[in-house]
């Protein structure tokens, strides 16, 4: 999966021009709704992003001038992704940023928000599909992901993660099958996978939403 599935286009992105003044930008920023916006230039190439703290903590803390130009604080302007990157790549990024900056060729082409990361999340968990979420784990760390295929064979499965990645003792693994199960089948399901060796750490029936 690639930042171009996911990124809000640059239609849609609401900026501070780089030549805006400290109180124009605030304006801006006010104006959006938002704590942090991207700044580009007159061509659309990106500067950086602007936070609106800074901006009233220089006004009002630093007895700033409100006809003074932003450049100084302009944040993260090398911080930024392309539409090529990979949603992995976006994941570990994203954590300190209040979004994503997406850019090509030294242009801001849209940004990529937490709640589309989010989105991809519940996806995984089945929220767009609904379904039955399974919590599994086993000591068989080695192997663990052939074995349980193996052991499901027949079920469709909606979605998979691993946990605890890198652990030769035990690993865990969150599923979504499809729906439509009553509580006997979901009984059976559990009883052939602990036979298996596997262990149920939690079940919950996912409903679908829109």
């Amino acid at each position: 999966m690639h930042v171009r599935d996911l990124l809000m286009e640059r239609l849609g992105v609401a900026t501070v021009n780089s030549n805006q003044t400290v109180g124009e930008a605030l304006d801006a920023i006010n104006a959006s709704g938002y704590r942090c916006i991207p700044v580009v230039d007159s061509e659309d190439n990106y500067k950086g992003m602007i936070y609106k703290v800074h901006l009233i903590e220089y006004l009002y803390e630093e007895n700033g001038e409100k006809s003074e130009r932003i450049d100084h604080l302009l944040m993260h302007q090398d911080i930024f992704i392309t539409e090529r990157s990979s949603f992995l790549t976006a994941l570990i990024q994203i954590k300190a940023l209040p979004f994503l900056s997406v850019v090509e060729h030294g242009k801001l082409v849209g940004i990529l928000t937490h709640n589309k990361v989010e989105s991809v999340l519940g996806d995984a968990f089945g929220l767009k599909t609904g379904g039955i979420n399974l919590t599994i784990s086993s000591t068989e760390a080695k192997g663990m992901i052939e074995k349980l295929t193996k052991t499901l064979r027949g079920e469709h499965i909606e979605g998979m993660f691993t946990l605890d990645n890198g652990s030769v003792l035990a690993r865990r693994v969150v599923l979504t099958l499809e729906g439509g199960k009553t509580d006997a089948e979901i009984d059976k399901l559990k009883e052939k996978l602990e036979k298996e060796g596997f262990r149920i750490l939690q079940v919950d029936k996912i409903e679908k939403r829109n």
